[in-house]
């Protein structure tokens, strides 16, 4: 049996990047989160989303957001690197809509570490993401520190 041995908070460098896997929206899914979370009409209906600013139904920018950690985490899992939770987001922009049938993937690009001033099990790396669509269209973008296990939590 192979052993895979974690990259811990220790061994990532500022510099390192990843691209991402990819998802691709579908109507159900954008009306589902909205009726949970953000019932706008360009969320729920086609038609009103049409003559919206919008110009079509289109994903709540926090369900945007939500695929993109669910992209980073499954990447950051199968590079071996124990995430533990998310810090803090230092700034995030929604640039354009994302439609039903659009498939967007993140560019995660480490911009620097630190440690965690309030835990021993854990460093942050802070890093700038950014989400496009099929047609390499930026949807957002933000910057964010990851809290990746050290090698402390890994030995306890």
């Amino acid at each position: 049996m192979t052993t895979f041995k974690k990259t811990l908070w220790e061994d990532i460098e500022p510099g390192r990047v990843f691209q991402t896997g990819s998802i691709t929206l579908n109507a159900a899914d954008i009306r589902v989160f909205a009726e949970k979370f953000d019932p706008q009409p360009y969320h729920l209906d086609r038609d009103v989303a049409e003559s919206s600013l919008f110009g079509g139904l289109c994903a709540s920018g926090w369900h945007v957001s939500a695929l993109m950690m669910k992209l980073v985490s499954d990447k950051l899992a199968s590079e071996q690197i124990p995430l533990v939770g998310s810090g803090r987001v230092a700034w995030l922009e929604w640039y354009r809509p994302a439609f039903d049938g659009d498939c967007l993937s993140a560019h995660v690009n480490i911009t620097n570490k630190s440690t965690s001033v309030d835990a021993t099990d854990h460093g942050l790396i802070e890093c700038k993401i950014t989400v496009h669509n099929q047609n390499d269209k930026k949807v957002m973008a933000l910057s964010t520190f990851l809290m990746i296990e050290n090698e402390r939590a890994a030995h306890d």
